[in-house]
């Protein structure tokens, strides 16, 4: 009896061995494919930052700090001891390395150049990043067929511009207000801001309308400029 005893014990002994080690191999499993990288695309201002090692990591999203600096047209110093990352005035320390790149969250990177949002599109894994010119702020509700105007007045870009599109949190058009007055007397509008120090897109369309009595905003005889960065389809789904 003493020894079917000892037997049965170490039967059980032997299952709760083999029990336990399978759950761990599944918790195992299931750690290692929460934390398991994801590619990803990030763009700025639709103009996408080009590398491999963007991806998900818990998420939350690395993007290239090199390749993201570059868009700006700066760089990005990696500390000696690859802990942190400095750019644009700001030392970053939540990085990972990835394929050998140096990567940063992209909530981090935004906010070093002064990004005014960022959005996430789980469906198609891409983040985009509006990111323009410092000191640019919502000046009007979304407008049909052409979106949310925003500019800086405080530098003076009101009336002439520029005057950003924005739409659903994507750079859509260019803006620029040019009186009659102006074309008349030959006024030259010389260097104007625009897209300096920001990513730009390349330009689908270009609209000249002359507004014969002005409209809100500037109440003169004036021509409005915009430099679409859609087409005339993406524009006209605007409401």
């Amino acid at each position: 009896m003493g020894e079917k005893k000892t037997m049965k014990k170490q039967g059980a002994m032997l299952l709760m061995l083999v029990f336990i080690m399978l759950a761990g191999g599944t918790a195992a499993s299931a750690h290692a494919g929460h934390s398991k990288p994801h590619e990803l695309t990030v763009l700025v201002n639709g103009v996408p930052v080009q590398s491999a090692a963007n991806h998900l990591w818990d998420g939350k999203a690395y993007v290239s700090a090199a390749q993201f600096a570059r868009l700006f047209h700066q760089e990005a110093t990696v500390s000696e001891d690859h802990q942190s990352v400095a750019f644009n005035g700001q030392k970053i320390t939540d990085i990972r390395w990835q394929q050998g790149e140096a990567t940063v969250w992209v909530q981090e990177l935004a906010r070093a150049v002064h990004a005014q949002n960022i959005g996430w599109d789980q469906e198609q894994g891409e983040v985009y990043v509006l990111a323009l010119p410092q000191g640019s702020v919502q000046i009007t509700p979304v407008v049909p067929a052409m979106g949310e105007h925003w500019s800086n007045p405080q530098a003076g870009d009101l009336p002439t511009g520029p005057i950003y599109g924005v739409y659903n949190g994507k750079l859509v058009f260019l803006e620029y207000m040019i009186a009659k007055d102006d074309f008349v007397k030959g006024t030259d509008h010389i260097n104007l801001a625009g897209m300096k120090g920001v990513p730009s897109p390349s330009v689908v369309q270009l609209d000249i309308e002359f507004q014969a009595t002005g409209h809100e905003g500037f109440e003169v005889p004036h021509y409005d400029i915009h430099a679409y960065f859609i087409s005339e389809e993406e524009q006209q789904k605007i409401k």
